[in-house]
């Protein structure tokens, strides 16, 4: 609900807060200038208006918690040399293990470069 050139954002009780000292001024002015009947019809405008925004406002920010715990839920798999290093930080792997494991994935990565495979999730070259 913030503007978008980086000012600062309101909430939702200072929307109506503002809509509704603007729509004050609004409806006495009307009210002065058109009849008693048309200030009527825009206060009735007024108060459907912000029920509206209201509703709106509460959709958007349900939509985004149930797409933010989506995105959670959805989150993609590490690749095979992340998850080979969290298990020897954790020291589920000795040394020896580890730099076999990891070779092995080099390995299949070269035959895969030269297969024509793309292999974008895992970009690793030898070392050695």
């Amino acid at each position: 609900m913030g503007s978008e050139s980086g000012g600062r954002s309101y909430s939702l009780t200072e929307i109506f807060a503002i809509k509704f000292v603007l729509a004050d001024i609004v409806i006495i002015a009307v009210l002065l200038l058109a009849g008693p009947w048309f200030a009527l019809a825009i206060t009735l405008l007024f108060v459907v208006t912000s029920f509206l925004i209201w509703y709106l406002v509460e959709r958007s920010e349900t939509d985004e918690s149930q797409d933010g715990a989506a995105v959670a839920d959805s989150a993609p798999e590490r690749d095979p040399v992340t998850k080979l290093q969290e298990r020897y930080a954790a020291g589920e792997l000795s040394d020896e293990e580890f730099e076999t494991k990891l070779d092995r994935l080099i390995d299949s990565n070269e035959q895969a470069e030269a297969a024509g495979i793309d292999t974008e999730e895992l970009e690793l070259e030898r070392s050695r």
